[in-house]
């Protein structure tokens, strides 16, 4: 399944999505090239959408993976590098804090667990990946 949740994404990478992925694509939003809109919560940012998506789909545990939130000490933002600055560069990070404070109460009854090596997120209990998969 695929997740994204701005137009500008999807205007800018509809055509690899089409070539390439053949699973199900899903936005908040109408109007972003063949993806089914679905509608719930999404929470500001992709990380907070991913896990109200989750939610929405039934799921009652989410194991969250890759969730720093923050900036890298080189700078770089992304793990696959920036996007064209039209595209954003998760500049609106100083957000992300109250967007994911909202989330950590929207899904209150889901148990959420952050398996992150290292992350700036306090919202949800710090486990292994090791120990979220049960090994």
């Amino acid at each position: 399944m695929l997740y994204a949740m701005d137009k500008p994404w999807w205007q800018k990478y509809h055509k690899e999505v089409e070539a390439g992925f053949e699973g199900e694509k899903i936005a908040p939003i109408s109007g972003c090239y063949n993806a089914r809109r679905v509608q719930f919560g999404y929470g500001g940012n992709s990380g907070a959408g991913a896990l109200a998506l989750a939610a929405h789909f039934g799921a009652r545990r989410i194991v969250m993976l890759g969730y720093d939130c923050k900036y890298a000490a080189d700078g770089k933002r992304h793990w696959h590098g920036n996007h064209p600055k039209w595209l954003g560069n998760a500049v609106s990070l100083p957000h992300w804090f109250g967007q994911f404070s909202a989330m950590a109460k929207q899904l209150a009854g889901i148990e959420i667990v952050n398996a992150t090596r290292d992350t700036a997120l306090e919202f949800w209990p710090r486990v292994t990946l090791e120990s979220a998969l049960g090994h």
